[in-house]
């Protein structure tokens, strides 16, 4: 007979970062959320969330600034795209690490765990 293994489910939650309307489109907040700094950005109709620290060294990308449908690292320009995180220009080559969101009553929440 084999030992029973149990799963334990990885849990979830969802905190909440800022109220919608008073992030305009363009613009990223820097936060704290669950011991996460990640960066909040709206980029029209879409909220995003990003770990706030550009993959080349480490420095936050809140410094930086949002131009289209990017973020850019202050440090060396390193780009990476809002939406998924991905690294779009040297000399970052890895992707930032994303985090889901939803609006619930006019509130952007997202989800850590």
């Amino acid at each position: 007979m084999y030992p029973s293994h149990k799963v334990k489910n990885k849990m979830s939650t969802f905190f909440k970062a800022c109220e919608l309307d008073s992030l305009k489109s363009g613009e990223m907040r820097s936060m704290d959320l669950s011991g996460e700094r990640i960066i909040v950005i709206r980029n029209g109709h879409g909220v995003y969330a990003l770990k706030d620290e550009c993959t080349h060294e480490e420095y936050p990308l809140s410094e930086g600034w949002v131009e289209d449908d990017c973020v850019y690292c202050a440090f060396h320009g390193a780009k990476f795209k809002i939406s998924n995180g991905e690294a779009l220009s040297l000399p970052a080559y890895e992707d930032v690490k994303t985090y889901p969101t939803r609006i619930v009553d006019g509130t952007v929440e997202v989800e850590i765990g």
